[in-house]
């Protein structure tokens, strides 16, 4: 059994004044990908608008750079997500400090390496967009304090998401837009957002460059900025011996 976590916490926690500057990383979205399929710039035009007219269509909280919207326009992963069910609407995650940013992508980064039925023979090398964006909402909650510090297992465990996903659904059923919580993967907070409303502006703060480079043994990041590497070992994220793979 997992706990009810806002039927235990409703009654002393109401919502209230949330903001912040959150970091988030993605993955990087180029045409020049598309650029091989075709011959001028005109044809590179109408593939782009083809491509464009396959995908869902954009939140209607008014326009916003496509950095900020994406991750409202895709259904979840199939595991769903930490506060996400498969059948709900995806939230949009971040972070508030790069050391608990990088520890998220690279635990995930890992968790696609093993899912590969056979991995690379060398490093994957990704390219990748790390962006600042300010969140801010009158109905927002802080999960990393009473009184829901004290289900902090079950907010972080590492694998079993039911009583987290339970959670975000009562939290979005009560009309909760953003909320703060402890990371699973490092001591840090991380940020979800339940609503494009609780962006606090239109564009990200800030864009940089960076580069991942996933073996099955380490995780590397580099910015364009920055002059170390920082380098995540697997067995930070092992549980008992073994990466544990989300699921709900």
């Amino acid at each position: 059994m997992y706990p009810d976590i806002w039927a235990a916490c409703r009654e002393t926690a109401a919502p209230g004044p949330l903001k912040g500057t959150l970091l988030r990383l993605v993955e990087s979205q180029e045409q020049v990908a598309t650029n091989r399929l075709v011959d001028s710039l005109e044809e590179q035009a109408a593939l782009e608008a083809m491509l464009e007219a396959t995908k869902p269509p954009l939140p209607a909280e008014g326009p916003r750079h496509y950095l900020l919207v994406t991750p409202f326009r895709y259904p979840p992963l199939r595991h769903g997500s930490r506060f996400g069910r498969r059948f709900e609407p995806s939230l949009f995650y971040g972070s508030l400090s790069l050391s608990t940013l990088l520890a998220e992508a690279a635990f995930y980064r890992f968790y696609f390496w093993y899912g590969m039925a056979i991995p690379p023979a060398s490093a994957l090398v990704t390219r990748h967009t790390v962006f600042e964006a300010a969140y801010r909402s009158r109905r927002g909650l802080r999960l990393q304090e009473p009184p829901f510090d004290a289900f902090r297992d079950a907010l972080t465990h590492p694998a079993d998401y039911r009583a987290t996903q339970q959670l975000g659904t009562a939290l979005r059923e009560a009309g909760v837009q953003a909320f703060e919580y402890r990371s699973a993967r490092d001591e840090g907070i991380n940020v979800a957002l339940f609503t494009p409303r609780a962006l606090a502006d239109a564009r990200p703060r800030s864009q940089e460059h960076w580069l991942c480079e996933t073996d099955g043994a380490h995780v590397r990041f580099l910015g364009e900025t920055q002059t170390q590497v920082h380098v995540l070992p697997l067995e930070r994220f092992l549980v008992e011996g073994v990466l544990p793979m989300p699921a709900a």
